[in-house]
Formats: C-alpha cells, sequence, structure tokens
C-alpha cells in the first residue's frame, strides 16, 4: 500500500508513531487512502490532503486532520497547513512547512484523553438516563466537586474531595473514572472553574 503512496506519508506515520499515537493507512470512503488514528471513547482523527493522501507520483500540497466522534459525526478540524497561496489559515501559503511534527502534536493534543481539544457534540455528555456531569475546582475551598446536572436543569452535587491545585483537581476526577471533555472555564460567581466530563463506557 504505501508503495502507491507520496513517499512523505512514511516520514507522517512515523511522526504520529513518535507521538505516542497508532495511526494506520485505511482506504478513504471516497477513493484514494486517508490516516486513521484511533482516539478516547470511541472518538478518531482522519489524516488526509485536503481529500486524500497522494499517490506516489502527486505532490503533496496539504496536510489535514478532522475529528470525529463515535458515531462518525465531524467535531473538529484538528490541523491544517498547505502551500495554497489562496488559503487564509494561519501558516498557508507558498512555501509553508509541511513537516508532519506539528500535525503529530496537534493531534496528540486533540486526541489526549485527559482533556481533548474538543466539545464533543454527542450524546457522550450524558448517561444513559440523560444526566450531564459537570467538574467545579474551588481554590478558595480547595476542593473539586462533581455535579450531576439532569436535563430538567436540576442540580445536585455527587461526589467533593480535597483539591489544592488544578492538576490535583484532574487527579480526583481520573480517580473517580471520568475525564475532562471540556477546557477549563470560569471562573464562576462563586470563583470555581468548570468544565464538562465524559465517561468511559457510556
Amino acid at each position: 500500500m504505501l508503495d502507491q503512496l507520496h513517499p512523505d506519508v512514511a516520514d507522517i506515520l512515523a511522526a504520529q508513531h513518535a507521538a505516542g499515537l497508532t495511526a494506520t493507512v485505511e482506504p478513504a470512503d471516497g477513493g484514494g487512502y486517508q490516516i486513521h488514528l484511533p482516539g478516547p471513547y470511541g472518538t478518531y482523527a482522519l489524516v488526509d490532503g485536503d481529500e486524500a493522501l497522494p499517490a506516489a507520483d502527486e505532490e503533496l500540497t496539504a496536510l489535514h486532520a478532522q475529528l470525529y466522534d463515535f458515531d462518525g459525526e465531524f467535531l473538529d478540524v484538528v490541523f491544517h497547513r498547505c502551500t495554497d497561496s489562496t488559503c487564509e489559515q494561519p501558516g498557508c501559503g507558498e512555501g509553508a512547512s509541511l513537516d508532519p511534527a506539528p500535525l503529530a502534536a496537534a493531534l496528540a493534543d486533540a486526541m489526549n484523553g485527559r482533556r481533548p481539544s474538543f466539545i464533543p457534540r454527542s450524546s457522550l455528555f450524558f448517561n444513559h438516563e440523560g444526566i450531564r456531569f459537570t467538574a467545579y475546582f474551588d481554590p478558595a475551598k480547595h476542593e473539586a466537586r462533581l455535579i450531576r446536572a439532569l436535563l430538567v436543569d436540576v442540580s445536585e452535587p455527587v461526589h467533593a474531595e480535597p483539591a489544592v491545585t488544578l492538576g490535583d483537581a484532574e487527579d480526583v476526577l481520573r480517580r473517580l473514572g471520568y475525564a475532562p471533555a471540556t477546557e477549563w472555564a470560569g471562573p464562576t460567581a462563586d470563583g470555581s472553574l468548570y468544565c464538562y466530563l465524559l465517561r468511559p463506557g457510556v
């Protein structure tokens, strides 16, 4: 298969593996090939050159990566770099670098199970009873709290544990079987930072 692709595809794969990611070349739906990377909670990323990876006799003109949820629903563009002079994306244009290392770094960040760089727009926010879980870190009280929010906007505490730093709060979440689904935001009116949570196996 690799002998049908541009020689740089091997370097792209190597960069993903060096970043600790599992990456394989798979057939693309519209023909050709893409690089597939499995992520947490059934998410996955596809890497191509905007449509498919270039063939051996074609020019590599772009590196493009998109993130999908477990149902195949598009979530986010993780990375885009191309040599198109009309492209207005940062880092693009004639002479743009197609070094695969920044691509690998962006994918590693986006697919890190501790803090994906996307907000899932799917049922992964909820358990089977339609409940959303949110974490709060209160630096004044040195406490991490998990809140269970029903879809009818009734909220109640689920758990609270001591946490002096944000890192401590994330340790609490991991120990209880949760993972941040969004970046920490806030502060809220009481000074807390908060993030929405994923629950493994939901």
